[in-house]
């Protein structure tokens, strides 16, 4: 569902202000808006408004996009109106996402620049080939939600984090205490998987032409936290692997450990930031979208259980261990009569729905049910964590199971 820009933008992020560092200044690309272009960049990241933290990656950033204008203009000059007009693009749109984000110094693009973007050029070697027109601000700023979601999925499926570090203090509470009072068979065990992937497809996201406000804040923000943490994940995951805590005595392993727990705690609180504005626009989008369909249409009434569903997802981040589950129930009774209507409809569709979808209200109903233990445990002041855990483990599959769906059974989509 993705659609990925071929321009290649620096990302900033950070989250704490400190002084002032200048940037170093870019070497000119020799194309007049890319240079007007980085130049406007490096100063706004010497601004106050811009953390610390986050300078690394603007100089990197610049220097990337430095090197990417140059090759493509080295290796076909032909590409130089190209990627003229894509710097020119690139002023534009980071210009607006920075001075929102930061309040930094960025000065508009030039007039030249501004006049590329009236008179798109033609694909390079094509001459006769009728030049596509600019991507629209609300095109752009699609494809850079669909690139967030995609990070967010990422994400989620391969990073619990609350979780993760729950195993690692279970594992390792007792060695990081006593250490080789534990004798030859102590062992460290680490088990969190380093961010690379992750950070550099959020990377690509930021980086895309375009303004989400609702997530651009918290994606620079979330990067900043994985780039804080990751280095430490990586040097953890070696100590284990090499058996170094063997030779040390763990000490390498207790000294990283208060630095370890506040970084993965501060990642775990911007990926949840990070997805719920993620979320709360899906469904701000879906809201419109639904009032736009046919009453009985197979796709409003997926997208009718999809949102319903949402919103009970909402009532449950906010239960307590003494919350008024009230709210939740009366959600959780809505979702089981949308997504009843939805299967009524599933099953008058000739010819029949495709099996991805009724897979969908399987996991729907799965979801129900364990909210409703929840629920109940939180009246019985019992535990609620296990029945929590898996609410949260079947709604994300419903999640898997509602693009199968969409993928594979046309009649459903909402356009």
């Amino acid at each position: 569902m993705s659609h990925r820009s071929a321009c290649a933008l620096a990302l900033l992020s950070g989250i704490s202000a400190t002084p002032v560092v200048a940037v170093t200044p870019v070497t000119p690309v020799g194309v007049e808006s890319c240079d007007a272009f980085l130049e406007a960049y490096a100063q706004c990241a010497a601004s106050p408004g811009v953390p610390e933290a986050a300078r690394p990656g603007i100089r990197q950033g610049i220097n990337t996009m430095r090197e990417s204008f140059r090759d493509s203009v080295l290796r076909n000059e032909a590409a130089r109106p190209t990627v003229a007009y894509q710097c020119a693009q690139a002023h534009e749109a980071v210009r607006k996402s920075l001075v929102d984000a930061f309040k930094c110094d960025f000065p508009a693009a030039p007039a030249a620049s501004q006049a590329l973007l009236q008179s798109p050029p033609p694909s390079p070697g094509s001459p006769r080939a009728t030049a596509r027109p600019a991507p629209t601000p609300e095109a752009q700023a699609l494809a850079k939600a669909n690139a967030y979601t995609e990070a967010q999925n990422h994400l989620v499926r391969s990073h619990p984090l609350e979780q993760q570090l729950a195993d690692y203090r279970r594992d390792n509470e007792r060695v990081l205490k006593l250490g080789t009072k534990f004798g030859a068979n102590a062992w460290y065990h680490f088990g969190i998987v380093d961010f690379d992937g992750v950070i550099d497809e959020l990377e690509k996201a930021v980086a895309l032409p375009g303004v989400v406000p609702e997530v651009d804040a918290q994606a620079s923000r979330l990067l900043a936290a994985l780039r804080e943490v990751n280095p430490i994940l990586k040097a953890l995951t070696r100590y284990q692997a090499t058996r170094e805590f063997k030779e040390d005595g763990f000490k390498f392993a207790r000294e990283q450990h208060a630095i370890l727990v506040p970084r993965v705690d501060a990642a775990a609180k911007a990926m949840d930031a990070y997805g719920t504005a993620l979320f709360e626009r899906e469904i701000a989008r879906d809201e419109l979208r639904l009032a736009a369909l046919p009453e009985d249409a197979p796709a409003r009434r997926l997208l009718s259980t999809s949102l319903t569903l949402r919103r009970a997802v909402r009532r449950f981040e906010a239960l307590g261990p003494k919350a008024d589950v009230a709210p939740f129930l009366t959600a959780l009774g809505e979702v089981s009569n949308a997504n009843r209507h939805l299967g009524t409809v599933l099953d008058g569709m000739s010819p029949k729905a495709n099996s991805s979808c009724t897979g969908y209200t399987d996991t729907v109903a799965s979801v129900i049910g364990h909210g409703r233990d929840v629920a109940r445990d939180i009246r019985a002041k019992s535990d609620p964590s296990q029945p929590a855990q898996r609410f949260n483990e079947t709604y994300n599959r419903s999640v898997r199971d509602l693009e199968s769906c969409h993928k594979n059974e046309s009649r459903v989509r909402p356009g």
